[in-house]
């Protein structure tokens, strides 16, 4: 099904969704159509605008109330003023969906930045839903953080593992000089060495990627969304 199809399905049922306080499905089908899409409007688009529907996808993504300036600017070109009230109300009725704690939750576990969008009446649950959210989202960061930290220095430790495997190949081939060979050991004692500090580097990473996760599957194990 195309995005427009999507619209044209949703919008052809608005009355009966906006009753029933929107099916999850089609709920989600709305905020994807409209993402898809752009937030400026066409002449075409100006002259059979339902500014009830626009009003409640932005509601659904979220948006801000001072879209409709831009959707205003837009139209202004083509001799057509939006039905602020209509608009107003849709978007009302989409922050409805919006402001559910479950997508409070989405929104802070996606690490999406705070929208103060929401009512009084829905910022409170809204709010402690994307605080929980958040914290898992930074939580998981951290644990993807270190994960990637320990295979960049298992990373190191190959490249200087072959470093080392050189200079053992050149330390036994004819004809190297006495200093040569004492310069070769002593480079090679130093990569040893440092090949020992990166793996001891790489242990306490181990140890810490260990807490993390547990930080982390604990935050999820006592969330209640």
């Amino acid at each position: 099904m195309t995005v427009k199809e999507i619209v044209m399905l949703c919008e052809t049922n608005l009355s009966k969704l906006l009753e029933t306080r929107l099916p999850v499905l089609c709920v989600a089908l709305l905020l994807a159509a409209f993402l898809q899409g752009c937030a400026t409007l066409n002449k075409e688009e100006c002259l059979v605008a339902d500014w009830r529907l626009i009003g409640y996808q932005d509601g659904v993504a979220g948006k801000s109330a001072a879209m409709v300036g831009s959707y205003r600017e837009d139209c202004a070109k083509h001799a057509v003023v939006p039905d602020l009230a209509a608009y107003q109300a849709g978007r009302e009725e989409g922050l409805l969906e919006y402001c559910r704690p479950e997508n409070g939750y989405r929104q802070g576990a996606s690490g999406h930045g705070y929208p103060a969008v929401c009512s009084s009446a829905t910022e409170v649950d809204f709010r402690a839903a994307y605080e929980a959210g958040r914290d898992i989202h930074l939580a998981s960061s951290e644990v993807n953080k270190t994960d990637a930290l320990i295979k960049k220095q298992w990373q190191r430790v190959r490249s200087l593992e072959h470093e080392r495997e050189h200079k053992l190949s050149e330390l036994v081939m004819d004809g190297i000089r006495s200093e040569q060979r004492v310069l070769l050991l002593y480079q090679i004692h130093e990569t040893e060495a440092e090949i020992a500090d990166v793996k001891a580097g790489i242990s306490d990473l181990e140890h810490e990627l260990q807490y993390q996760q547990a930080q982390l599957d604990q935050l999820r194990r006592n969330s209640a969304y």
